[in-house]
């Protein structure tokens, strides 16, 4: 998938979080990509599966690091830039 057209333009400037989660007996980690202007805009993109929970947040953690490495700094989202009610 090609991300040069526009549409996911604002991934070069996302903030990149990762997440756990437990799937058939694995762990499966996933990073999520959030746009620094729009909060509400996220891409979630699987990135494999381990034998355990600490091997997944080491993993994690690593694919995290390397796909946030920017010249600018670590990307942020600002948490007043969004309206989400959590009721």
């Amino acid at each position: 998938m090609s991300t040069t057209g526009g549409e996911k333009d604002w991934l070069m400037d996302a903030e990149v979080q990762y997440r756990i989660t437990p799937v058939k007996g694995r762990w499966e980690v996933s990073l999520v990509f959030i746009n620094t202007k729009n909060p509400r805009e996220i891409l979630v993109r699987p990135i494999g599966d381990y034998r355990s929970e600490k091997l997944a947040e080491i993993a994690g953690r690593h694919m995290q690091q390397a796909a946030a490495k920017d010249a600018r700094g670590t990307q942020k989202v600002d948490k007043d830039a969004y309206d989400i009610s959590d009721n």
